[in-house]
């Protein structure tokens, strides 16, 4: 049983930035991890539509002004959204850029995100395969995921906690029955939000229960946990506890010193962390752009952030938009009147 770390700190952290880092911070970011020995680092977003944005990429080719001239054992990832992403923009892997693949998809996109897995694999890529959302689906909706995902053979398979709503008794549950069901040669991963403040907490539990059943398993942070909303687990807190307890060997000292000198200062102009509005979301399983919303439209008090929240449907709860149409707030902005008119 192996444990290794995905860092998210570009992709997680660069939504604060508008997914707009300076060069100097993506490259100094990718070359600290490296040197502190993190086994796997996303170097932001590929998409179809690429604006301009830094940390925006149409194909591997375009990540390469970033990475470290030594990557040491570090593999760098790209990041796409099935809804944001068409495999034919992907080039043939070729060595100089990364290797391993991420996808992220909905429920309703599996079936075209296994033939992206499997696409990409026969350019010579490796894939990180994330459905979001894992305990949005029944448990026969997840062991016949599993079985599809067992005959396209991704590096790694994730449970994805998107909303922040995942507890340790819902982690136990899907790990234990994800593990019966994966091909014992893929990875499990974990990739949760810390809107309950649970973050840590399930990546130590998933290490315990790998340790039982043998899995190697894969947890994903972020330095000082930056990510939109109420961010991710601590990649710091991770290693440090990989250090101690899973023969692990990063470099505490030098991802200290990269948050003292790059994640620190940000905090002066973005936030990031568990707050009331992410506890809303991370409680009632909803997307943060409805508490984003309901703050910049209405300027809503908690309270009734909390009423309009309960009061959606579980499907308006957890609508967002994807890259061709904005987020449909009718639904909540339906529930803010009828709120605000007793």
């Amino acid at each position: 049983m192996t444990v290794q770390i995905t860092d998210c700190t570009i992709r997680d952290g660069g939504y604060l930035m508008n997914k707009n880092f300076s060069p100097e911070f993506v490259k100094s970011i990718m070359k600290n991890l490296a040197d502190a020995g993190i086994n796997f680092v996303e170097t932001g977003f590929l998409q179809t539509k690429v604006n301009g944005e830094s940390i925006v990429y149409h194909n591997s080719k375009d990540v390469v002004k970033y990475l470290p001239l030594d990557r040491k054992n570090t593999q760098f990832l790209g990041f796409c959204d099935n809804s944001r992403y068409s495999i034919d923009d992907l080039d043939d892997y070729n060595g100089q850029s990364f290797k391993w693949m991420r996808i992220s998809f909905g429920k309703h996109e599996i079936d075209p995100s296994l033939r992206f897995c499997a696409e990409a694999q026969k350019k010579g890529y490796i894939v990180q395969f994330n459905p979001m959302d894992a305990i949005g689906y029944s448990d026969e909706e997840w062991k016949s995921l599993v079985s599809k995902v067992n005959e396209v053979k991704p590096g790694s398979f994730s449970l994805v906690d998107t909303f922040g709503a995942m507890h340790l008794s819902d982690l136990i549950h899907f790990f234990k029955m994800t593990d019966e069901v994966l091909d014992k040669d893929i990875k499990i991963g974990l990739h949760s939000h810390d809107n309950l403040g649970l973050s840590n907490a399930l990546a130590e539990t998933m290490m315990m229960l790998a340790e039982e059943s043998g899995r190697d398993i894969i947890v994903d942070g972020s330095l000082f946990g930056m990510g939109r909303g109420a961010g991710n687990a601590s990649t710091e807190l991770l290693a440090d506890l990989i250090n101690r307890k899973y023969g692990g060997n990063y470099n505490l000292p030098l991802l200290l010193d990269t948050i003292n000198e790059f994640i620190i200062p940000l905090r002066e102009s973005i936030n990031w962390g568990y707050d009331l509005p992410m506890f809303i979301c991370g409680t009632k399983r909803a997307h943060v752009d409805n508490v984003y919303h309901l703050q910049k439209t209405h300027n809503c008090s908690i309270s009734d952030m909390y009423e309009v929240i309960s009061n959606l449907s579980p499907s308006d709860r957890t609508r967002y938009g994807n890259h061709y149409s904005k987020t449909d707030f009718s639904a909540l902005e339906k529930e803010y009147e009828t709120i605000k008119s007793k």
